[in-house]
């Protein structure tokens, strides 16, 4: 691709040859002279005669932009664009009653129970398992190797990646001469524009739903409740654990290894950081941490206190 064309598709200005033309873009530490990198950071130094940035460098063809990261996005958005494949594979196990639009994309030892709804565009991948009366939007992309159980709703625009299940049994029994399982009847609602990564168990509720907000992103290695109700544009770090019953609200952020308890509710605008245990209600926006989980700003003057007693 031309630099030129870059400069135009990231919406930046072009300083040096318009016509350089670039073979790969690569990271700044393997980036050879005729590849393309984005430099966060004035003083980084890389091989690449191509570069991305936020301020000019004379000594090289550089594209000067507002915001660097989101330049990247524009540009590898571009580059990762492929061609919507369509077609059934004669191996997949789809019974009569399926209502399934020739636009679709299904892969080989895909399993879809009756009554499923797929909507049109949606890609599912293979060795997937569809259950019965499960309803998925237009334009999905369900990679291979997920689970999808009954009394599942999932909106538009969806990503589910692979080894993911949805729906499937909460955790819930009573004890009566032995632990004796809860039958789960609720369902679950997955919202359009919802990216939800590998190896995430999403449960059903008990009764009613369980429910992810529109929008929101959550990480590989997840696991969320019966129950649990999550709000709009939220971003779920991987290796959370969210216990039935749970409500959090719109835009926050949950980091790497966050504990909810069950019943709780997390108001809008909180970030919760990494290996934070909550055992109560955060109804305010703000920055929390530490087991049970606090005010940030607090737990670093208790670190900072303990610190200086050690010496």
């Amino acid at each position: 691709m031309r630099l030129e064309e870059i400069a135009r598709l990231v919406k930046g200005k072009l300083y040096g040859d318009k016509d350089f033309s670039v073979k790969q873009v690569k990271p700044i530490e393997d980036a050879e002279e005729d590849d393309l990198c984005f430099i966060f950071a004035d003083d980084i130094k890389t091989r690449a005669q191509a570069v991305i940035t936020r301020n000019r460098h004379p000594e090289k063809h550089c594209i000067v932009v507002d915001d660097v990261r989101e330049a990247m996005y524009l540009l590898l958005r571009e580059l990762s664009k492929k061609k919507k494949l369509r077609g059934i594979s004669s191996r997949a196990v789809i019974p009569r009653g399926v209502l399934l639009p020739k636009s679709c994309l299904i892969e080989p030892f895909v399993v879809i129970k009756k009554y499923v709804n797929i909507g049109s565009g949606t890609y599912i991948g293979a060795h997937s398992f569809i259950d019965e009366g499960v309803v998925i939007g237009e334009n999905c992309e369900i990679h291979p190797h997920t689970v999808v159980y009954k009394n599942t709703k999932i909106g538009d625009f969806v990503i589910i990646n692979a080894g993911t299940v949805i729906g499937k049994q909460g955790f819930g029994f009573i004890y009566q001469k032995g632990y004796k399982r809860i039958p789960h009847i609720g369902g679950t609602v997955i919202n359009d524009f919802v990216e939800i990564g590998s190896n995430v168990t999403i449960d059903c509720g008990t009764i009613g739903n369980t429910v992810i907000g529109a929008g929101t992103k959550i990480d590989n290695l997840v696991h969320i409740g019966h129950n649990v109700k999550i709000g709009r544009d939220c971003i779920i770090m991987g290796q959370t654990g969210i216990a039935g019953s749970s409500e959090i609200g719109n835009n926050v952020i949950l980091c790497g290894q966050t504990g909810i308890k069950e019943h709780i509710r997390v108001g809008d605008d909180v970030i919760i950081y990494a290996k934070s245990g909550v055992f109560k209600s955060l109804p305010k926006p703000g920055k929390y941490s530490g087991i049970p989980a606090r005010e940030h700003y607090r737990v670093l003057q208790a670190i900072a206190r303990l610190y200086k007693k050690m010496g």
